[in-house]
């Protein structure tokens, strides 16, 4: 009976360990919000790109957790390293070539999303940008997007304020993620306690 529950402690342990490890370990969750009140009853798309300059350095970024008006009737366009669904989160693959995904959208209301970033890579600094553009991929009139600018070993550089009244951005916290890892080591130490006696 003894060595079914330590077996069962372990067993719980490694499970802690491994599930929280990967999303502790991951950059910051910005929270990412634009307000399209401006051009109610307009449609158009919300534009994300991830790339750089030759010899850029190479990194993920995954935004998800979409809200807002959507218009699935129209297909998601990507271009070079992005894939996913606005259900479980577009991924963009920096490089060379400017990975791209535009979703169809209707305007006026808000629209949020989460976005992570992974390190980057050596080589030099990559660009993520969040743009809006009408029917026609014209930029909207009043709204020139804003851009997070990432340099391997360093912090994201946050745009300060990336559009007044229409877009902004907040680090969002996640204490599960520490909560469920700090469990499983928890679970370690007192494991390794308890077959030292």
């Amino acid at each position: 009976m003894s060595n079914l529950k330590n077996l069962f402690i372990r067993a719980l342990l490694a499970l802690c360990i491994v599930s929280a490890a990967p999303a502790a370990l991951a950059g910051p969750i910005y929270r990412v919000s634009l307000n399209t009140a401006t051009w109610q009853g307009e449609s158009g798309y919300l534009d994300l790109s991830y790339g750089g300059l030759i010899g850029s350095a190479t990194g993920t970024a995954v935004a998800s957790n979409f809200t807002g008006d959507f218009d699935d009737s129209a297909e998601v366009y990507f271009d070079n390293f992005a894939s996913g669904t606005r259900a479980t989160g577009f991924t963009l693959i920096s490089s060379e070539n400017l990975a791209f995904v535009s979703q169809a959208v209707n305007f006026g209301g808000v629209f949020t999303f989460d976005l992570r970033f992974d390190s980057l890579g050596e080589g030099l600094a990559s660009d993520f940008g969040v743009g809006l553009s009408d029917l026609d991929f014209n930029a909207l009139e009043g709204f020139s997007g804003f851009t997070f600018t990432l340099l391997p070993g360093d912090d994201t550089a946050l745009p300060v304020d990336p559009a007044p009244g229409i877009g902004g951005v907040v680090a969002v916290p996640e204490p599960s993620d520490w909560l469920l890892m700090s469990t499983g080591l928890a679970l370690l130490g007192f494991t390794l306690r308890r077959s030292a006696r």
